[in-house]
């Protein structure tokens, strides 16, 4: 609606003829009845109700105002000028007359076009990054917020709020074809933030849990369902033990001049990127007991890199996730880790892990991604 010029032509001209100075901005009408009207109907209101709240928005801005410039009222009159004391009387009586008549007219449309989209039948899904949806530029999206979702939210890095960073978050939504196609067209300048995934097949309640997961990958590359599947006393893949044996083997002359498992040195090699940890292909052994001889309360004060083994047994890859370590349990070999941007600690079994490491360029939350490829 808001692409056809009629709308905006015919609201800035009821605008100028009310306007107090020729500094002065004008007050967008159909923003104000686009807001009202959609707000109404975003939470199951009926189409009176939201005509109601159009009219009483606009009412607030307009109602009894006076007529200033009677040249700027649209063309032809529609209220007759017999009756009237005087031609100021009769402009301010058509100036009423127009805007409540603008309010019924964009409202019936609104109401026209919002049955044309949903009578098109058929479900999406989509990935929605930026939840919950509560920024001044998510009030186009907020009404999202009433479809089903779909899957666990996922962390997606951190936004800035009013006392620093605050985490940021991902989840899958089930929503009618219209919606999906409006929060892609809204968000198109912004990439990432809206992801559509394949229409629901039809007679279905429910997207695939796979399909699901592949869309949430998309946000953050490691899922806890990931790791649930591999099965009590799970040992490292081919592809874990191969880049484990490449990393050990670019530092053995580093861990050789240190002068133990519980040096300092170790420590802050570990937190700058000049070493790297890597666990045990077979537990108990020396990475275990380094990893437990480390002061782990004081890595979370450090932005770390995590490499980790993502996905289902039989399609996984390598990522690097960004955070900091939180805990080690020997017993159980789970590593808590905070994702970047403030998350909650997740668990991440040892048998998934290559490597943990510091950032040799980047060592800040502001200065890295949430994630990334592994590229060692």
């Amino acid at each position: 609606m808001a692409a056809d010029g009629t709308v905006q032509q015919e609201g800035l001209q009821l605008a100028a003829a009310v306007l107090q100075s020729r500094w002065a901005e004008p007050f967008d009408m159909w923003s104000a009845v686009r807001r009202a009207w959609s707000g109404v109907r975003d939470q199951g209101g009926g189409t009176q109700a939201a005509r109601t709240a159009a009219m009483r928005a606009a009412e607030a801005v307009w109602g009894g105002v006076r007529v200033r410039d009677v040249t700027a009222l649209p063309e032809p009159a529609l209220v007759t000028g017999t009756g009237f004391a005087s031609p100021a009387q009769w402009a301010d009586a058509e100036f009423q007359h127009r805007w409540q008549q603008y309010v019924l007219d964009w409202c019936d449309k609104l109401e026209e076009a919002l049955g044309a989209a949903t009578g098109e039948g058929g479900d999406g899904w989509q990935l929605v990054s930026g939840w919950p949806l509560t920024r001044k530029q998510d009030a186009e999206l907020a009404y999202l917020a009433q479809y089903e979702q779909h899957g666990p939210t996922v962390p997606f890095g951190g936004r800035r709020g009013g006392y620093g960073v605050e985490p940021d978050h991902a989840v899958v939504l089930a929503v009618p074809r219209f919606a999906a196609r409006h929060a892609a067209d809204h968000t198109r300048d912004d990439r990432q933030r809206i992801i559509l995934g394949p229409e629901l097949v039809a007679g279905t309640a429910e997207p695939d849990e796979l399909d699901v997961l592949a869309l949430l990958r998309g946000a953050y590359p490691y899922l806890p369902a990931d790791a649930e599947g591999d099965g009590p006393g799970a040992r490292p893949t081919a592809m874990v033990t191969t880049a484990r044996a490449v990393r050990r083997a670019a530092q053995l002359g580093r861990q050789a001049a240190y002068s133990g498992p519980d040096s300092m040195e170790v420590y802050n090699d570990l937190v700058v990127g000049k070493y790297s940890w890597v666990p045990d292909d077979a537990h108990p052994g020396p990475a275990a007991a380094e990893m437990e001889h480390l002061p782990v309360h004081w890595l979370k004060d450090w932005m770390l890199c995590l490499d980790v083994e993502c996905g289902m047994r039989d399609e996984t890859v390598l990522h690097r996730l960004y955070g900091t370590v939180t805990s080690y349990e020997p017993g159980t070999r789970q590593v808590g880790f905070s994702p970047a941007g403030g998350h909650p600690a997740i668990s991440v079994p040892v048998h998934r892990i290559v490597a943990l490491s510091g950032d040799r360029q980047r060592r800040s939350a502001g200065q890295v991604p949430a994630h990334e490829p592994y590229e060692e």
